[in-house]
């Protein structure tokens, strides 16, 4: 019999050391994988400090007696800890060197300032400070590691599981003409979930930009059929005939790194001529009004062109949910926003005789990596409705915004419409492995049926439906529902609590470093107040703030001068108020900075 405590505590060295038996073949195969199934049954509630955790591990036939006594010598203890340390250093040495990363200058990233991860558990990872006792440092990571991390330490232990057993089964297979498990069920999960009532198909892909190109390849060709615009091609009539269709799509609104995905977003630090050469950008792009909370209060604030409308006629709001309130559908701001989206698309129409508006993409309630804004509702209503009267397939880009990034399993149930496609990754699979899809109706999948093979959709990807994040996904979508394993849900209404302090997060918006506040189910944003030539997504003015935090134990990233804390669906309120008291005690120092 072994102490539970002390196999506890060094169980990542266990396994390591079973590894290197294993590769030199010193005891049977067999052996070492019975300890390792032994060691992980019996672990594994000892890992998440329940009090019904086993008090013993029992030995198969004392073989691996030796590997413990090994383990427990403090002096080889020690001795792979300086191993640790030392490969730990090595990767803060070679960053610069050896890796080139996206959305990083390197040059302003010097090696001392390089954050080396050991380890992930839940919300935290590790982090590597240096020699010494104390050389490996939790922060808490408000990232969300770019918004796709999702569960505590017993949810993340689930998935590994689901991801092993699936590795183990399954590998990759080829998907086109072919069916499996963790596809079917996947995929019936999300037609159930975020697709309940309108979709009925599913596309699956790598990353949420291809899904977006996806999205795009459908709506076009759904366009295209209702108006007729393919029949002259179909028919060989009028080869020559050139039809160019864009999309309607909104300014600060971000649909991915990927040529095409690029092309239907407006003109941005992303699509610049030093990032993207190639781009022209492929649709009318409008400028929409959003809502904020400042000063306590949540009010909107409307883009110029409306800006004869006065204050009183659209007032302020008590509560962020009287913004989300569809009794706004009729007044007087409903009516200007139609007539303003109307006039739009045919003064459009009208000066582009060869080309059309053959779909509306949006980001549903909050532009993400456009600062954080969040869109007033009853303006994408407005469109969604105009486009859907004008058959025009309307497209929702929920790769950050759905499973339940807003409190709900998708912002459909807070705009209060549906869309023909959307798209959906990151918080898909808790953030543990990449996978996205692109539902759509059966009528948008009708539109690449026929004889000919070439009137298929003829996009596809090496790794389509793997089935591991398939089945990650399905695994995921089942845990977030259930409120046994996520205590956030509130069962009788399907929505998430509300994680952030109401009152903390009133004071921080009265605060006079802060130009303005959105909070919304697991995401709390601000963005600072700076002059005009600090502001926007190459401002570094936020710098130090962060730097401040991360001494704190909370890892951030900027969005230039917006600084945000993002949570997960499974994250407690009492975490969440920690991260705000920390965030309004640093803004006293950076003020005076």
């Amino acid at each position: 019999m072994v102490n539970q405590a002390k196999m506890a505590r060094y169980r990542h060295l266990v396994f390591h050391i079973l590894e290197f038996l294993q590769k030199h073949q010193l005891y049977p195969d067999e052996q070492i994988l019975k300890f390792k199934i032994e060691l992980l049954n019996k672990t594994n509630k000892s890992l998440h400090h329940t009090e019904d955790a086993p008090q013993d591990i029992i030995i198969y036939g004392g073989r691996a007696a030796p590997l413990v006594t090994f383990l427990l010598n403090p002096n080889v203890v020690q001795e792979l800890r300086g191993d640790k340390q030392y490969n730990l250093q090595m990767l803060k040495e070679r960053y610069q060197t050896r890796l080139n990363v996206g959305i990083t200058q390197h040059k302003l990233v010097p090696e001392e300032t390089v954050t080396v991860i050991d380890s992930r558990c839940g919300e935290k990872i590790s982090v590597y400070k240096g020699s010494g006792n104390d050389s490996i440092t939790q922060q808490f990571d408000a990232c969300a590691s770019w918004w796709t991390q999702a569960p505590d330490p017993a949810f993340q232990a689930e998935l590994a599981r689901e991801m092993a057993y699936t590795a183990a089964r399954f590998g990759h297979v080829m998907f086109p003409e072919n069916v499996y498990e963790p596809a079917l069920k996947c995929a019936e999960l999300l037609i159930d979930g975020v697709g309940k009532g309108w979709a009925s198909r599913v596309y699956f892909s790598d990353n949420g930009s291809t899904a977006i190109k996806i999205a795009l390849k459908m709506a076009f060709r759904k366009f295209c059929v209702d108006h007729e615009t393919l029949l002259e091609f179909s028919e060989g009539r009028d080869e020559k005939k050139h039809i160019v269709v864009k999309v309607l799509a909104l300014r600060g609104s971000y649909h991915g790194d990927t040529l095409g995905a690029m092309e239907a977003q407006a003109p941005s630090p992303y699509t610049g001529f030093l990032q993207q050469p190639w781009y022209t950008g492929k649709g009318l792009f409008l400028d929409p009004p959003t809502g904020i909370l400042f000063n306590g209060a949540w009010n909107l604030s409307l883009p110029e062109f409306f800006a004869e409308i006065a204050p009183e006629e659209y007032g302020t709001f008590s509560t962020r949910d009287e913004i989300f309130d569809k009794s706004r559908d009729t007044s007087t701001l409903a009516t200007t926003y139609l007539a303003y989206v109307s006039k739009q698309l045919q003064e459009y129409s009208g000066n582009t005789q060869s080309a059309h508006v053959g779909a509306l993409i949006i980001e549903p309630v909050i532009h993400g990596a456009g600062g954080m804004h969040m869109v007033d509702p009853l303006f994408q209503r407005v469109l969604v409705n105009e486009c859907r009267n004008r058959k025009i397939p309307v497209i929702f880009d929920e790769v950050f915004t759905g499973f339940w990034r807003l409190g709900v399993e998708t912002p459909v149930e807070l705009l209060g419409c549906k869309p023909d496609i959307a798209c959906y990754a990151k918080l898909m699979t808790g953030g543990m492995i990449p996978l996205a899809v692109t539902l759509a109706t059966d009528a948008l999948f009708d539109s690449f049926s026929g004889d000919p093979k070439l009137q298929a959709l003829l996009h596809g990807h090496s790794y389509s439906a793997h089935a591991m994040g398939c089945a990650t996904a399905a695994k995921a979508i089942e845990l977030f529902k259930d409120p046994e394993t996520n205590h956030n849900i509130i069962p009788q209404g399907g929505i998430l609590r509300e994680l952030w302090d109401e009152e903390l997060v009133q004071q921080i918006s009265c605060h006079s470093a802060v130009q303005k506040v959105v909070v919304i189910g697991t995401l709390f944003a601000l963005e600072l107040k700076v002059d005009a030539s600090n502001s926007g997504y190459a401002s570094l003015y936020a710098k130090s703030l962060l730097q401040m935090l991360r001494e704190d134990g909370i890892f951030m990233r900027p969005l230039g001068n917006v600084v945000y804390l993002m949570c997960g669906p499974c994250t407690s309120p009492e975490i969440c108020r920690e991260l705000l008291s920390k965030l309004y005690i640093r803004f006293g120092e950076f003020n005076r900075a």
